[in-house]
């Protein structure tokens, strides 16, 4: 009777080393015991107060629009233009919620949801509506990046426990569409830029 020879299965393989120790990146492996490095509390998002001329130059673009649409007899247009005029207007007009934002050595939590570092690439700081923000590249669809207001919390101390972790970016990578944003952001302002 022929000796059974066992077959080799690549998918067999890849599972194992999957869930082998190579699989955790080094950044897991340094977490030996999960302790808060840094916390602090500040506004969930970056908030301005608008002025008049914000509210009054998106209120002449939706009536604009809904009136070309209305025209066009496209409905279903109308009512997504205005849903999206609708939280523009409630980020602009309603102040956000303080929360508290937590790093430590097993990743970053934001009010109630937590990332791992093997989840998140790269971080650089940016100033947004007069606060300063942590932004962090993720691995991940969604979110793509997090935002970390610093409210009152120290931007260095902040970038020294957060290098530990992740390579800091100097001048993060934009996509296209982000120039294009910022470029008609800066040209045509919905705000009064010469107050």
């Amino acid at each position: 009777m022929p000796k059974e020879t066992k077959q080799h299965s690549p998918k067999k393989d890849q599972s194992e080393q999957a869930a082998g120790p190579e699989f955790f990146t080094p950044k897991m492996m340094e977490a030996e015991e999960i302790k808060t490095l840094l916390s602090w509390k500040a506004p969930a998002r970056p908030f301005r107060k608008k002025d008049r001329s914000y509210y009054t130059t998106l209120a002449i673009i939706v009536i604009l629009l809904v009136l070309i649409l209305f025209l066009a007899k496209e409905f279903l247009l109308i009512a997504t233009i205005l849903s999206f005029a609708f939280v523009a207007y409630v980020l602009a007009f309603v102040p956000p919620h303080n929360i508290e934002y937590r790093i430590s050595t097993q990743g970053i939590t934001i009010g109630e949801d937590f990332y791992f570092w093997h989840f998140l690439d790269a971080f650089w700081f940016k100033e947004k509506d007069g606060s300063k923000v942590l932004h962090i590249q993720t691995r991940l669809r969604f979110p793509a990046q997090l935002m970390l207001v610093l409210g009152s919390e120290d931007e260095e101390k902040v970038k020294k426990t957060v290098a530990r972790f992740l390579p800091f970016v100097e001048v993060p990578y934009k996509s296209w569409m982000e120039k294009w944003s910022e470029s008609l952001q800066k040209h045509f302002p919905l705000e009064n830029i010469h107050r």
